[in-house]
């Protein structure tokens, strides 16, 4: 981001990181629901976009970010115990998404139908489902960058003294000597 951009939107570098995961989790998500609405009706792709096709297509963005603010922290958090979380919280950001999606898209059919297509789209196309793991593995980080700057946010000053082993003034001195 430009130095003018950033100092006029004032976000920090975990702030950024968060809204940079969750355009990439809608862009994503959206994308997906671009190819299920192609995987249901292959002729849109040569005769365009109809307004309701759109609509899922932005519906399935809104789900997938919706789904990953609700995941709340289980994306970002560090360790094994961590990476466990952001295992089940990928399986949130995709499920609870396609079913917020379907939801918003076809109101009671899609809360039924929307996980199911999302499950049929990634199962037809492996390489799909791995570009969606990746996604969401980036999401984690970006979002695991934002948790350790909102964790410092809560750490009081005497928890880090200055004279203690592990700050970075001693280790700096040490490598000095």
């Amino acid at each position: 981001m430009r130095p003018s951009l950033r100092k006029y939107f004032g976000l920090t570098e975990g702030e950024r990181a968060r809204v940079l995961a969750f355009a990439l989790v809608g862009t994503c998500s959206a994308t997906l629901g671009y190819l299920a609405v192609l995987h249901l009706d292959s002729d849109s792709s040569f005769d365009g976009l109809s307004w309701y096709q759109t609509w899922l297509v932005v519906a399935s963005g809104l789900g997938g970010m919706i789904a990953l603010f609700l995941s709340g922290d289980r994306m970002g958090q560090p360790g094994s115990a961590g990476a466990t979380r952001a295992v089940a919280g990928a399986l949130w950001v995709t499920f609870i998404g396609a079913l917020i999606g379907g939801t918003l898209g076809l109101p009671l059919y899609g809360t039924m139908f929307g996980p199911f297509i999302v499950v049929v789209t990634l199962m037809a196309a492996p390489l799909l489902a791995m570009l969606w793991a990746v996604n969401l593995f980036g999401t984690h980080i970006l979002m695991g960058i934002y948790q350790s700057e909102r964790d410092t946010i809560f750490t009081p000053s005497r928890m880090n003294p200055p004279d203690h082993p592990d700050s970075k003034s001693l280790r700096l001195q040490e490598r000095l000597t």
